[in-house]
C-alpha cells in the first residue's frame, strides 16, 4: 500500500534550464510523505511536539525524466520494513503513468531531549508498507577511496536553508551542491546519493570539498567543528 498525493509543478521549482532542479524534485517526495504522516498519525508536527524528530540518514535518487513548470504528476511514498534504528522510507513520481523518478532513503528517530536514537519496535504508527524500490542503498555511502577531493568554496547556512530544526533542510543539499558545478547549462541530475552525516545549523559555515570523475561529481562538506556535515556523489547528463 502507498500514499500519493497529485500535485501541478510549480513555476519557483525550475532552474535556470527550465526544468525541475533536483531540490524541487525532492520537496515534492518529502511534501508527500509529510501528508502521509499527517493522514495515518503521528504526524511529523506530532512528533515534534512530543520530543522526537525524523532526521535523513542516506538517500539514493534516480530520476529518469523531465518535469516542467506546470506538468501534473502523482508522487508516491510508503514506509518499508525496518529493523533497529533505521527507518526506511521509499518514494515514487509519476507522469502521465511513466515514472519519472524513485528514490530509497533511511532515516534516524531522535529523542531531542537526550539526543538518543529511538528503535523501530518502539515506534508506534500507522504509515503505510510497501517493498524497497531496487536502488541498491548500501547499508552506508563511502567516497571512493582514490578520489581526492578539492575545496571549492565557504557556505554559510542562512536563513533560507534551515527548517523547523534549525539546520539546513534534507531537500536543500542537491542544489546547493549543484551550485559548485562549473557549468550546468544544458545539464540535469539524473542520480544522486547523500550521507547525511552531521547537521548543519544556522550560522555556521562549510567548507565544501568536490572533484570530478567520469562525469560524476563527488562532494564533501565540513562543519566549522572540523566534523564531516554530508558526503555525496551526483550524476548528470546533457539534455
Amino acid at each position: 500500500m502507498k500514499w500519493t498525493e497529485h500535485y501541478k509543478i510549480n513555476a519557483h521549482d525550475v532552474d535556470f534550464n527550465n526544468i525541475v532542479s533536483a531540490t524541487g524534485l525532492l520537496r515534492y517526495m518529502q511534501d508527500t510523505a509529510n501528508c502521509n504522516m499527517e493522514g495515518q498519525k503521528p504526524s511529523y508536527n506530532e512528533l515534534f511536539d512530543a520530543g522526537r524528530a525524523f532526521v535523513l540518514s542516506r538517500m539514493k535518487v534516480s530520476i529518469y525524466g523531465i518535469l516542467h513548470s506546470h506538468d501534473e504528476v502523482d508522487v508516491s511514498t510508503w514506509a518499508c520494513e525496518s529493523t533497529g534504528a533505521s527507518f526506511k522510507r521509499c518514494f515514487s513520481v509519476e507522469k502521465d503513468g511513466m515514472k519519472i523518478a524513485e528514490a530509497a532513503s533511511v532515516w534516524a528517530l531522535i529523542d531531542r531531549n537526550t539526543q538518543r536514537l529511538v528503535r523501530v519496535s518502539d515506534f508506534e504508527n500507522n504509515y503505510c508498507m510497501d517493498e524497497m524500490v531496487e536502488l541498491d542503498l548500501a547499508p552506508r555511502f563511502r567516497l571512493p577511496s582514490d578520489i581526492s577531493l578539492t575545496l571549492v568554496g565557504d557556505r554559510a547556512v542562512e536563513y533560507q536553508d534551515v527548517d523547523m530544526n534549525r539546520h539546513i533542510n534534507n531537500t536543500r543539499y542537491a542544489d546547493i551542491l549543484c551550485g559548485y558545478i562549473p557549468d550546468m547549462a544544458k545539464k540535469r541530475v539524473i542520480g544522486m546519493e547523500i550521507s547525511y552525516i552531521g547537521e548543519a545549523p544556522l550560522g555556521d559555515t562549510l567548507k565544501v570539498y568536490m572533484t570530478e570523475s567520469d562525469g560524476t561529481y563527488y562532494f564533501r562538506t565540513v562543519r566549522s567543528d572540523g566534523k564531516t556535515n554530508v558526503e555525496a556523489e551526483i550524476m548528470l547528463e546533457d539534455f
